[in-house]
C-alpha cells in the first residue's frame, strides 16, 4: 500500500507540474481526464473543486478504474480460451461470420450482434471478477431491514462479489466455464432456460450497481468486445506446451485453489494474478 500511494502521488506530482506548465504556456495543452478536474471550479464561489487530496483521491481511482480492472478481465478472458478449445472455436466462428477483416470490427451493431462474446465475457467476469472483494455500505439514520435482519445504524453491511459469483443457487456448476448459461435456448442451441438466464442476470454486479455503479461501464464493455473480436479474428489460442500452467489451480495448491480450469486470483481490492502462460498463432482462413 506504501508503495502504491507512492506511485500515484509522483503520478499525481508530475501532471500537477505538467498543468502549470500549460497554463504558463511552457508546453501544449493536453484534454485528458485530469485536464478537466484539474481545471474545474465550485460554481458557486469560483474556487477550484478539488483540493489536492481530492485529486489524489481522483488519481487513484483513474489509475485503477478503466485499465487495470480491464487488464485483468483480459488476462482471465485468455486463460479461459486456452483452456477451453470448444468455446474458443464457437466463438471465433461467431467473429468470422460478422466480419469479414480486422479492420471492420469497431463499436456498432454488427458487434453487439455477437450475442456469444457477449455471453463468454459475462462468464469470465462472473469466474474472474476483477474486483472480487465486497463493497461495504454503511446503514443510514434509522436502520434497515435485510432478508427479515434489522441492523441497526452505522453497521457496514455488504456481499464478497467472488461469493457471490460462486453460489450454486444461482450459477449451477459454478467451477464450469460455460458461456451458455447467459443465453437461452433461442440464441444457442446448448443455452439454458429463460429462468435460468434471468438468474444469473440478477446475480451479476462486476460493475457494482445503484449509485456507485461504474460510470465506465459501457466504456469497459467496448474495449473488452472490440480487444477479444480483434484477437479471436487473427490468432489461435492454446496453453503453453511447456508445461508451465502459471494461473491455473492445481492440486497441491490451498483449499479453495485447486481447480485446474479456474484462473487465480488473489484479492487485494482490485485482483492481482499471475499469467496466464499461453501460446499464439496465426488463425488460418476458415
Amino acid at each position: 500500500m506504501i508503495q502504491w500511494q507512492k506511485f500515484v502521488a509522483q503520478n499525481l506530482a508530475e501532471r500537477t507540474k505538467a498543468q502549470e506548465e500549460v497554463q504558463k504556456g511552457l508546453r501544449p495543452e493536453r484534454r485528458d481526464f485530469f485536464h478537466y478536474l484539474f481545471d474545474t471550479k465550485d460554481p458557486l464561489t469560483g474556487a477550484p473543486g478539488y483540493d489536492l487530496n481530492e485529486l489524489f483521491g481522483e488519481c487513484e481511482i483513474l489509475t485503477i478504474a478503466g485499465s487495470d480492472t480491464t487488464a485483468i478481465t483480459m488476462a482471465a478472458m485468455t486463460f479461459y480460451l486456452a483452456h477451453n478449445p470448444r468455446i474458443q472455436e464457437k466463438l471465433a466462428r461467431e467473429i468470422a461470420t460478422t466480419f469479414n477483416a480486422s479492420s471492420e470490427i469497431s463499436g456498432g451493431p454488427k458487434l453487439h450482434s455477437c450475442k456469444y462474446m457477449r455471453a463468454f465475457i459475462y462468464e469470465t467476469l462472473r469466474m474472474a471478477p476483477p474486483v472480487p472483494a465486497d463493497l461495504p455500505r454503511q446503514v443510514r439514520e434509522g436502520g434497515s431491514t435485510v432478508e427479515g435482519h434489522f441492523f441497526p445504524p452505522g453497521t457496514l453491511l455488504s456481499t464478497s462479489l467472488y461469493c457471490l459469483n460462486y453460489n450454486s443457487d444461482i450459477y449451477p456448476d459454478p467451477f464450469v466455464f460455460r458461456p451458455e448459461r447467459w443465453l437461452t435456448t433461442a440464441d444457442d442451441a446448448e443455452g439454458s432456460s429463460e429462468e435460468e438466464v434471468a438468474r444469473a442476470e440478477s446475480g451479476h454486479c462486476a460493475f457494482s450497481t445503484g449509485s456507485r455503479g461504474c460510470v465506465g461501464k459501457n466504456m469497459a464493455w467496448l474495449e473488452m468486445q472490440i480487444v477479444l473480436a480483434k484477437l479471436m479474428f487473427a490468432l489461435e489460442i492454446r496453453p503453453d506446451e511447456s508445461g508451465d500452467c502459471t494461473g491455473a489451480g492445481r492440486p497441491e495448491f490451498a483449499e479453495g485453489r485447486r481447480e485446474a480450469g479456474q484462473f487465480q486470483l488473489y484479492d487485494a481490492f482490485v485482483a492481482m494474478r499471475n499469467g496466464p502462460m499461453v501460446q499464439f498463432r496465426e488463425r488460418v482462413s476458415w
